[in-house]
């Protein structure tokens, strides 16, 4: 059976892999490899080529690109080169359409441990191609891991007839190998995701954005792609024998650490400032690796600009974080809920969204209105048209009629272009007014000739304009009340109200508290987090004078700073005991905590410090808590 051959020393003959040729030979790897990366903007076009170039320049007969899928629980084939010395057609095909169990095979275990593989016997690494292998005497192989931070995507596996020795030049080298190429995936990954939404967002699909350049221990370059010229305004050859303060100022900060050599390196993103040639400061990422050749030490660092990616990837994320924010409050989400209030009202929803009616929602602050509202348009024969919502109670009296009905250039001063409006940019579609019980009066005799006539006229503007939009109305306040106070028009309020839809608050559906808690934890959430049932049994208690939006944000927080993957009572207190909870849902809370810290002392033996841990507190704050109790702090540790 073939075995993992630990690290043996550098050979020292000339002709051995530590000899000054062969420290050109991985030169030259790195540098071909950089340039295939620099070049290439998919793994297709990559895989091939990296293959070709490190099994020429470090003298492999075959090299095998696999690939994690994470689908099919598999490592894949991407690609495999042979040299062209080597006639072995059948063994390539074979190994071409292979597909290997994770954690088997030399792949496998490259997978399983994260770190490089060399055996002498590797006839036996693939069973079902033993024959082929041993016709071809395939002896000697290396696998090393295509890595992303800690995680694997694939491996690179390369095959010699020759025996090889796995020293400790060879073994950085290969690993600085996989690195970069495990940086060039995730780019290309990175650059189709952003592919998908709008053209700002295309932002890595050009390989060329990325730098690579070799230094010496005191920032000397010695190397420097072409992308330096695109990246801070250097030709490469301007570079040559330049120190690398001059591209990154505060280099010394974020130098490699230098006593690493040798120790195959994880890929580490660092954030720092850079510097253009014309003055202008950058924001980079970068990754450095370090090798040692001819008794010098050498950091090899990928670099990349940035600035713009950030923002793109800060509006993309904002826009994804709307959506779930729509979705986690639409009927869809919330419908496996059991609260028969909900359910009724979305049966009401759906009935009343198919109408042209003028639509009321009615419900306290934080109920999700909005999303309401947003259900009524999805749901509605006007769903393919613009959804468009304004806070009636944000806008200045002296600009409704601007942020409402439009403007043209020049007809005030500001109006710098012409603007359409709200009611404009919903013509066809749905206006939300939110907050419309909070709308001027006298601005109220505006808006109502507007919806009553459906017509409008943008300032500046000599002639009216006829729009279609379909009005849904929100407000927090009983506008019944409001039209016997005078405080709201009553001819508007019949124009605007044929259907009113109540939002239940979140006190008067504990169905769904539970069901939407675990929702939100998961959308705050990057790892699997759940609620203990003490928690649960805490958030039942509570009177959510917040509603909803009150519970998404301690969910978020709780999943913040949770320490553990279970959430217990002492980590939703971020909020703060709430004015509105009585006394004794005060002292539910508190009897749930007692009895949940007696319980995990028990479990811990009285040892306070363990149980402190467990709890996620601080042994002081456990103490103190047991002192509040009144629980003897005298005894255990």
């Amino acid at each position: 059976m073939a075995t993992t051959q630990q690290l043996l020393p550098e050979t020292t003959d000339d002709a051995g892999q530590g000899s000054s040729a062969w420290l050109t030979r991985r030169m030259t790897a790195h540098c071909a490899v950089a340039q295939v990366l620099s070049e290439a903007n998919t793994l297709r076009d990559a895989a091939p080529r990296i293959l070709r170039e490190i099994g020429v320049a470090l003298g492999w007969d075959i090299g095998i690109f696999w690939r994690v899928d994470d689908e099919a629980q598999a490592m894949v084939c991407e690609d495999i080169w042979g040299h062209p010395a080597l006639k072995a057609e059948k063994l390539v095909s074979k190994i071409r359409s292979a597909r290997l169990p994770l954690a088997k095979g030399l792949p496998g275990r490259v997978w399983s441990t994260g770190e490089q593989v060399w055996v002498d016997d590797y006839s036996n690494e693939h069973p079902s191609l033993t024959t082929l292998l041993v016709k071809e005497n395939m002896h000697c192989a290396a696998c090393i891991p295509i890595r992303l931070k800690d995680q694997v995507l694939g491996a690179m596996e390369f095959v010699s007839r020759n025996e090889r020795l796995p020293d400790q030049n060879i073994r950085v080298t290969m690993t600085g190998l996989g690195v970069e190429v495990g940086l060039f995936m995730e780019r290309v990954r990175v650059a189709e995701a952003l592919r998908e939404s709008e053209d700002r967002y295309r932002l890595l699909a050009d390989a060329d954005s990325d730098v690579l350049i070799t230094f010496d221990e005191d920032g000397a370059i010695l190397f420097a792609n072409h992308s330096t010229e695109h990246v801070f305004g250097y030709a490469p050859t301007e570079l040559l024998g330049k120190n690398l303060a001059l591209l990154i100022p505060d280099y010394a900060r974020y130098r490699p650490t230098w006593n690493h050599i040798g120790v195959p390196l994880p890929a580490k993103y660092i954030e720092l400032p850079g510097l253009h040639k014309n003055g202008a400061v950058l924001s980079l990422e970068a990754t450095f690796a370090v090798f040692l050749g001819k008794g010098k030490r050498y950091s090899t660092g990928i670099i990349r600009d940035i600035g713009e990616r950030k923002r793109a990837q800060t509006a993309l994320l904002e826009t994804e974080r709307k959506l779930q924010s729509v979705l986690a409050s639409s009927p869809g989400a919330i419908i496996v809920a059991k609260a028969p209030a909900m359910l009724t009202l979305f049966d009401r929803v759906k009935k009343a969204a198919a109408s042209y009616a003028g639509i009321l929602i009615q419900g306290e602050t934080g109920t999700g209105k909005e999303c309401i509202a947003i259900s009524l348009h999805q749901q509605s024969p006007r769903a393919g048209q613009a959804f468009v919502a304004r806070n009636c109670a944000a806008i200045p009296a002296n600009l409704f009629e601007s942020e409402m009905f439009g403007h043209k250039k020049g007809s005030f001063t500001g109006a710098d272009r012409d603007r359409k409006g709200a009611f404009l940019e919903a013509d066809g579609g749905t206006l939300f007014l939110d907050e419309i019980g909070d709308l001027e009066y006298n601005l109220q005799t505006k808006l109502l000739r507007a919806i009553q006539e459906k017509v409008i006229r943008p300032v500046g503007y000599d002639r009216d304009v006829p729009v279609d939009p379909r009005i849904i109305c929100a407000t927090n306040k009983d506008l019944r009340e409001c039209c016997k106070t005078n405080e709201f028009r009553e001819d508007l309020y019949f124009r605007l109200v044929t259907v009113v839809l109540v939002v239940p608050p979140l006190r008067e559906r504990k169905e769904d508290i539970i069901p939407l808690a675990r929702h939100f934890l998961g959308l705050a959430s990057r790892w699997s987090r759940t609620l203990a049932p003490e928690a649960e049994e805490c958030l039942l208690q509570h009177n959510w004078p917040g509603n909803v939006r009150e519970l998404r944000s301690m969910m978020e927080q709780a999943a913040i700073f949770a320490t553990a993957s279970e959430i217990q009572p002492a980590e939703l207190n971020f909020l703060g005991t709430p004015a509105r909870e009585s006394d004794q849902a005060s002292q539910a809370l508190a009897d749930i905590e007692r009895r949940h810290i007696l319980q995990v002392l028990k479990n811990c033996s009285g040892n306070r410090t363990t149980a402190a841990k467990l709890l996620g507190l601080a042994r002081s704050t456990l103490l103190i808590k047991l002192k509040c109790y009144e629980v003897d702090t005298d005894a255990g540790t």
